[in-house]
């Protein structure tokens, strides 16, 4: 049917409304229109690249769809029954421009959070980290490497965009696991090993894994059982912090976690346990391996501070017989056999006696002051480096600012080899 000069008119402004849109993502091949050069030089090579290379390619379909489209709005100028299928496919175009945007925004962020040397230094320091312990694990477990791109945000607790999930723009996977670590625990940084126990959690299946130990450990209390195995997900990266990081992982939690106003709360559809008992779980993880220590006290201050009693009676009940039962439960999460471990538990993949008191004290006294300068020791006791100034800082109140500066001294010198 030949276009009337109504439908030229809605073909005319349809292509010129997709040419905007195909212009816009033309900025999108240009990097540095959402980091700078330098920001995007912190990045690691083995990140950059395929997180780079990723971009571009979304940008590039992008751009492809805006042209197609910009040819159906011409070919609609004259046939007036292409005209439907070009106002639909104009639609789409914006759609995916704001889907693409969002995408590159994310990332372009978290590469401009390396504002400064130190700020670089520190989470290029993080990316190390995190590779090192997880690739520790995804070794066992026969996976590739994840490249992991941290970043640093305001607020109270870390988050994850794990790898391999599907990004903002249709078929887009994501890369590289990008961990957002808030800015007051930079130096502390032990909910690095919480985000990554996440992401090695869902390579594994340990959450189900978990889920079954912690039903046969409350088979005999359905209430409990109900409230406590949809916490899976959370437990399961707690504990992978603790056994990367022990009693350093509890204190940092309980930083997080101990606000007045929610600490004994229960949200209906929160994935993590109530605050309470996400502290004494990690105090009874702690003893369970270790034995009696510190984490005594804090649980000490933590029952005194809040007692259950100020929780909402529907709530109160559940937090006392959780309490009675923390030893049990703690077991059944160093003991919950991971599929992708071969049926092992994390426990066996590993050792949370590596960062006990005793073994952090010995690597303490046979690195001497080396273990705050040397590279050596950054690329090979990085993890429990973080374990031994986390310890310190919990165990002794009075030098807590001389050992979060040491913290910060370490990790924006030279930054770690991943």
């Amino acid at each position: 049917m030949i276009a009337d000069a109504a439908t030229r008119a809605v073909a005319a402004d349809l292509e010129r409304q997709s040419a905007h849109w195909v212009a816009a993502a033309t900025t999108f091949l240009d990097a540095e229109e959402f980091a700078s050069e330098p920001a995007w030089r912190s990045v690691e090579t083995y990140v950059g690249i395929p997180l780079r290379r990723h971009l571009k390619l979304i940008v590039d379909e992008l751009i492809d769809i805006g042209r197609a489209t910009i040819a159906m709005a011409r070919a609609a100028r004259r046939d007036a029954l292409a005209l439907p299928e070009a106002m639909r496919a104009v639609q789409n175009l914006r759609r995916r421009y704001s889907q693409v945007e969002t995408t590159l925004d994310f990332f372009g962020d978290a590469v401009s959070s390396r504002t400064s040397p130190q700020l670089r230094a520190a989470l290029q320091a993080l990316d190390a980290l995190a590779t090192a312990s997880m690739g520790t694990v995804l070794a066992q477990a026969g996976h590739a490497p994840i490249p992991v791109l941290s970043y640093v945000d305001k607020g109270m607790g870390a988050s994850i965009l794990r790898a391999d999930i599907r990004l903002w723009a249709p078929g887009s996977i994501n890369p590289v696991a990008a961990i957002k670590i808030v800015r007051h625990n930079l130096y502390r940084p032990t909910s690095l090993f919480h985000e990554v126990g996440h992401q090695v959690a869902a390579v594994t299946g340990w959450v189900p894994a978990l889920e079954g130990s912690l039903t046969r450990a409350l088979s005999d209390d359905p209430a409990l059982r109900a409230m406590w195995t949809p916490w899976a997900s959370e437990i399961a990266a707690d504990v992978f912090a603790f056994a990367h990081t022990g009693f350093a992982s509890v204190t940092a939690l309980y930083d997080v976690v101990g606000d007045a106003r929610t600490i004994l709360r229960w949200p209906i559809g929160d994935p993590h346990p109530v605050g309470w008992l996400r502290t004494l779980l990690g105090c009874a993880l702690c003893r369970g391996v270790y034995g009696h220590g510190p984490w005594d006290d804090l649980e000490e201050a933590v029952i005194t501070s809040f007692p259950s009693r100020r929780a909402d009676p529907t709530v109160r009940e559940l937090l006392d017989r959780s309490r009675r039962r923390i030893p049990a439960i703690a077991g059944a999460c160093l003991g919950a056999p991971i599929p992708g471990l071969g049926g092992r538990p994390i426990s066996r993949a590993v050792d949370p006696a590596r960062v006990s008191p005793a073994a952090l004290a010995e690597l303490e006294r046979s690195a001497g002051t080396a273990l705050w300068t040397s590279p050596h020791w950054r690329r090979v006791e990085g993890i429990r480096i973080v374990a031994l100034a986390g310890l310190r800082e919990a165990e002794r109140p009075d030098e807590a600012s001389a050992w979060i500066a040491r913290a910060r001294e370490w990790m924006t010198a030279t930054p770690l080899a991943a």
